[in-house]
């Protein structure tokens, strides 16, 4: 044997059988590891499945709610020729709990609401040829109200004016044009077109420091406007609540003739029978004349479609035409929110404003 070779002692049969116990232990474990990441895989795919099928079907769910929903329009439309809180769209849906045969369970509810109740923040556009993109006179004046009232500055109408009109220069010391918005924090530029949304409000220069302030008055003013595609509407005095209708300048006596026949459930039947007990004076009141009709073509349907985990809010705006057709022109498959989002970064807020 050569000096420097060393002898390794044998191992012995116990040695050798802990050892492929062990190999068979650290195999065993292996597979158990992998099974389970095998099942854990297997079972979240099928949950996900599970929540998309339940999300495609609580669409189709909302699609049927939409449906209900212009159903209910056009059988009003042939009932009677104006709009008011005693038709038979201005009950909330009822909640429904239906059991598919799957055993899900599908929950959904929902109402429809007179968004010409509102003033339309897009009236402050004029649309008469050459004037398309400049703003009307009387709408402003009209719209002033209700910034005051919802506790907001005066000079708020000018930031709403010069967000809509398609020029750059400031109107008044409160007004804002893309300079402005530029200079913020989170730059960007004024629309300079009617609003698409009533959220845009919030990107509109405010000069209110105190956020609950702010965060208050935004909601009061939200809760008493809309956004209605880029037409002249009229406000339906049967739906309007006493707020619009005290932001309109109607004098109380005339809030409370109208309060009280809600009160009754009675209604306006036409244009020419609110006047008339509204005793407006042609010429002095063309304003309000021209602003009040007791019909709405603009509704919004909103609710909310719950199936296992998945869950789907309606925000659908239907428009009914003159023949009592009716059709989704806009539909949005969230919550229906319109508090502004509080923040302490004001993106309305210049950066050199302390």
């Amino acid at each position: 044997m050569h000096p420097n070779q060393r002898l390794h002692p044998k191992k012995s049969p116990r040695q050798q059988r802990g050892i492929a116990i062990l190999s068979v232990l650290v195999i065993a474990v292996l597979i158990v590891t992998l099974a389970a990441v095998v099942v854990a895989r297997q079972s979240r795919a099928v949950r996900q499945t599970d929540n998309f099928q339940s999300l495609e079907r609580a669409w189709q769910y909302a699609f049927m709610m939409e449906q209900y929903a212009g159903l209910q329009l056009q059988l009003d439309a042939q009932d009677n020729k104006y709009d008011a809180l005693t038709d038979r769209w201005a009950y909330n849906l009822p909640t429904q709990t239906l059991t598919e045969e799957s055993g899900a369970i599908v929950r959904f509810s929902g109402k429809i609401e007179d968004l010409q109740g509102r003033f339309n923040l897009n009236n402050l556009v004029s649309q008469e040829g050459e004037q398309r993109g400049k703003l009307d006179g009387a709408a402003i004046g009209q719209l002033k109200p209700f910034v005051t009232d919802a506790g907001l500055p005066p000079g708020f109408t000018d930031a709403i004016a010069d967000w809509l009109d398609s020029n750059t220069q400031p109107q008044g010391v409160d007004g804002a044009e893309r300079d402005y918005y530029l200079s913020g924090s989170i730059p960007y530029l004024a629309a300079d077109m009617p609003f698409a949304d009533p959220s845009e409000v919030r990107l509109l220069r405010l000069e209110i420091q105190d956020p609950d302030l702010k965060d208050k008055a935004l909601n009061r003013f939200l809760s008493t406007v809309t956004v209605l595609p880029f037409q002249k509407t009229t406000i339906n005095p049967n739906t309007a609540d006493k707020t619009v209708l005290k932001a309109l300048r109607l004098s109380d006596a005339q809030i409370a003739l109208i309060l009280d026949k809600r009160k009754l459930k009675q209604a306006y039947t036409s244009k020419a029978e609110f006047n008339q007990e509204m005793a407006f004076t042609p010429g002095k009141d063309d304003v309000l004349i021209n602003s009040l009709d007791v019909t709405t073509q603009y509704f919004r349907l909103t609710g909310e479609v719950q199936i296992n985990r998945a869950r789907v809010f309606v925000n659908s705006l239907l428009l009914r035409d003159a023949k009592g057709g009716v059709r989704v022109i806009m539909r949005q498959f969230d919550r229906v929110n319109e508090q502004p989002i509080t923040t302490n970064d004001a993106s309305n807020t210049s950066a050199n404003t302390e």
